[in-house]
């Protein structure tokens, strides 16, 4: 499109504008692609600031489930949270939270358009605290669990159905829970 437009081969204003339009969604998508790249390579190099302090798993489980509604923007789904409000997690309140968010968003994404199902579920597991996701999408292949979390990997299904991913919300899922 910028050849084209360069070379004047698009005289039509409109067409000229449709062009531009592309352009830039895909140098946003470009610009957030090599974003992730920096905040993952940060993270693997253990050179990320992370700000570990005390927090409220409830207000991270809020939080994540706005950044949710933001994504399906009132598409429907049976949510079901179940959080022990006494509960606090030590960490990154901003990581952990792209964390939550970005497993959300794939329970969203991958789970069949009708009859949408996604539950939270906070609880304390001996030392740690537990943040369980579930859907009632066909889930990851045993085939594929071994590889999932790597960088650019996606799973056989998202390619075939066509859903957007860059295959690096999962490596970054991974690089902070372990950072953490």
């Amino acid at each position: 499109f910028i050849e084209t437009l360069r070379d004047g081969r698009v005289t039509d204003p409109t067409e000229q504008q449709r062009g531009l339009r592309i352009v830039g969604q895909e140098l946003e998508r470009l610009d957030g692609l090599v974003g992730k790249l920096l905040e993952l390579s940060r993270i693997e190099a253990g050179r990320h600031p992370f700000e570990r302090r005390p927090l409220k798993a409830s207000a991270l489980v809020k939080e994540a489930l706005t950044g949710l509604e933001a994504v399906r923007m009132g598409t429907a789904v049976n949510l079901e949270v179940e959080v022990d409000e006494t509960l606090e997690v030590l960490g990154d309140k901003g990581a952990l939270g792209q964390v939550l968010v970005n497993l959300l968003v794939n329970a969203w994404k991958y789970t069949p358009a009708e009859n949408k199902f996604i539950s939270i579920r906070v609880y304390a597991q001996k030392k740690h605290v537990v943040f369980d996701i579930e859907d009632n999408g066909d889930g990851i292949p045993a085939s594929e669990r071994s590889f999932i979390f790597d960088t650019f990997e996606r799973g056989r299904r998202a390619i075939e159905s066509g859903t957007q991913g860059s295959g690096l919300g999962l490596a970054i899922v991974r690089a902070i829970t372990v950072a953490h």
